[in-house]
């Protein structure tokens, strides 16, 4: 079912001054995203990171600089004074951990695709601020499960906190263009899931001084991306209203532009959901997006993945393209055959 807003922020209130309590007790803060960060991962992070430095508690960012995909905007919140060392490493970390060391999660709830499994493992105080719907394995031992599958993104979770932590809680304009670029991600440009809160936090980080044109610069590609892009988007098929395509070459950037090509193919009229298919990591991804005719999270659980309503990708191993391709085939009948 589709998630229904709430209008109140009554919930963000209470979350806001938990976590002040927990914070001022613990030594330091980390806060760690999901593997593979995007900008909504990023920039909820150093969101929750810059407000805990801003009323004087150490706070770091775990996140493995070379595996992620928003290095331009670590490279934008790294450059600014007073952050050369906000972002660490995963090991960095761990030799930092203390009984008292506190974990912030955003924009992941299961522990197989925290950024650090044992950064998670040895804090004994963790808080879970994320937007996806909930699965099985979901994380069980937080102190907080901030958990709204209604918002559009964690970015705006974080931002509803910030305003939540006190007067003295102050963020800079180049990390409100972090928040801001998560936001844009995850709505693609205040289109899907996008509520009135949205744009409420959206309007909060414009007034503290987001920049919208340094955040679209944040989305700019090359041109040899761009062309990546387009190959894929030109190999696509229709099948029953869905619009797939497969990868035939492999490229740094793909987890980028497989997501992008997805997006692109749902502005073909009479396509409902897109499915691109590609190889990496040693094994077939799958990227799935639809504008919400299709749920194309029961059809990437039929996989072994998930995700949300208009959201969602699953990996497949052991397999080759053809027959994961194959697979996808058959979930899709599946789906229309039980909506029907």
């Amino acid at each position: 079912s589709k998630g229904v807003e709430k209008r109140t922020k009554v919930k963000s209130r209470m979350v806001a001054n938990a976590m002040l309590e927990l914070i001022k007790t613990a030594d330091k803060v980390l806060v760690m995203g999901h593997k593979f960060g995007d900008l909504d991962c990023v920039g909820a992070s150093a969101g929750m990171a810059s407000a805990i430095r801003s009323i004087g508690k150490k706070a770091f960012i775990v996140i493995d600089r070379e595996k992620n995909l928003s290095k331009t905007l670590i490279e934008m919140v790294k450059s600014e004074e007073g952050n050369h060392d906000l972002f660490i490493d995963p090991d960095e970390a761990l030799f930092s951990i203390t009984p008292q060391t506190m974990l912030i999660i955003c924009d992941t709830h299961t522990p197989n695709l925290v950024e650090s499994l044992e950064v998670y493992e040895r804090c004994k105080t963790v808080v879970v601020i994320d937007h996806h719907r909930k699965m099985v394995n979901h994380i069980d031992n937080a102190v907080i499960f901030y958990h709204e599958p209604y918002a559009s993104s964690a970015s705006e979770m974080v931002t509803e906190l910030i305003q939540y932590m006190g007067d003295n809680c102050r963020i800079s304009s180049v990390v409100a263009q972090a928040l801001l670029s998560g936001i844009m991600l995850d709505t693609r440009n205040f289109v899907l899931k996008t509520g009135v809160r949205t744009f409420e936090a959206a309007a909060y980080l414009r007034r503290i001084g987001a920049d919208t044109i340094v955040v679209r610069k944040l989305f700019a590609s090359t041109l040899d991306s761009y062309q990546r892009k387009t190959r894929i988007v030109n190999a696509a098929q229709i099948y029953k209203s869905c619009a797939v395509a497969e990868s035939d070459f492999s490229s740094d950037d793909m987890r980028i532009v497989a997501p992008q090509a997805a997006d692109e193919l749902l502005g073909i009229d009479g396509v409902d959901g897109s499915f691109v298919l590609y190889e990496a990591g040693g094994c077939i991804n799958i990227s799935a997006r639809s504008m919400g005719a299709i749920n194309v999270q029961l059809i990437m659980e039929k996989l072994g993945g998930g995700g949300h309503h208009t959201m969602a990708g699953a990996q497949i191993r052991n397999v080759e393209m053809e027959k994961a391709k194959q697979m996808l085939f058959e979930s899709i009948d599946d789906y229309f055959e039980a909506k029907n």
